[in-house]
């Protein structure tokens, strides 16, 4: 089988849910076009970084999550991306995962909060790795920050996850990181990895783009524009991730480490 992956790199309008939701109509419009069956949002895409106003945010993302699974049923789309949300008296980073039924097939509260940007102060961390189906794809589900944290990569690999879907805003000045990390996320778990990121300057943060897929052999079959938005499309041999898996035994290799500390 094979799946059409897009990323709908944004310049995110700080706190302009209006401006944001028409642009995003604009990329569902060219996902419909080139047949794609998933298309990924950056992160906070909706508000942005607009954190002083999240209860705003949150309530008018409620009447834009109906219509995202509006437009998932209508085009036949996997729609992901994360937004502000609340529930039981906290705010949080959330990314949404849509069927092309309408319903939503993943809900993950972003773990890992960036202290730098206050997300501690504002966001509740989330607690529970999240596991979605797209077609035929086990995918864990994160959010930038906790892309430096291989273990919630390795706890969904031990949960059979053979592919991964990623959010962000992430930085300019620290871009090589973020490719480097994408595609040690995907060679040391031998996985599919699907990243999208914000592009250009959103309040205080400038954005890097360069939203990147990965292969479960870690090269980068599609990568987006460093200062512009951008459409960003592969078309993946589910197949493969498979055969990656068999043809190389490193899942199969790997033993418990134990140690003791000697004084």
């Amino acid at each position: 089988m094979e799946l059409n992956i897009s990323l709908a790199q944004m310049n995110i309008q700080l706190g302009n849910l209006e401006k944001n939701y028409l642009k995003a109509l604009e990329f569902l419009k060219e996902a419909r076009k080139s047949h794609a069956h998933l298309v990924l949002f950056p992160e906070l895409w909706s508000s942005g970084y607009d954190l002083k106003n999240q209860a705003q945010h949150a309530h008018q993302n409620l009447e834009l999550i109906s219509e995202l699974r509006r437009q998932a049923q209508e085009n036949g789309l996997y729609i992901g991306g994360s937004l502000i949300t609340y529930d039981a008296g906290h705010y949080y980073n959330t990314f949404i995962l849509i069927a092309p039924s309408g319903q939503i097939t993943g809900q993950y509260h972003k773990i890992h909060l960036f202290g730098p940007l206050n997300e501690d102060r504002y966001f509740a961390p989330g607690h529970s790795p999240v596991l979605a189906s797209v077609a035929d794809l086990t995918s864990g589900l994160a959010i930038c920050y906790d892309l430096r944290f291989p273990e919630l990569f390795r706890a969904y690999l031990n949960h059979n996850a053979d592919s991964f879907l990623l959010v962000a805003q992430w930085p300019a000045p620290r871009l090589e990181h973020w490719e480097t990390l994408l595609r040690a996320r995907a060679i040391e778990n031998l996985a599919l990895v699907a990243a999208c990121n914000a592009v250009g300057t959103t309040g205080k943060v400038t954005n890097g783009g360069s939203s990147l897929i990965i292969s479960p052999w870690g090269e980068v079959l599609a990568r987006g524009s460093i200062r512009e938005e951008d459409f960003v499309q592969a078309t993946i041999d589910l197949a493969n991730i498979s055969e990656v898996r068999s043809n190389f035994p490193a899942l199969q290799d790997r033993q418990e480490v134990h140690f003791t500390v000697r004084h």
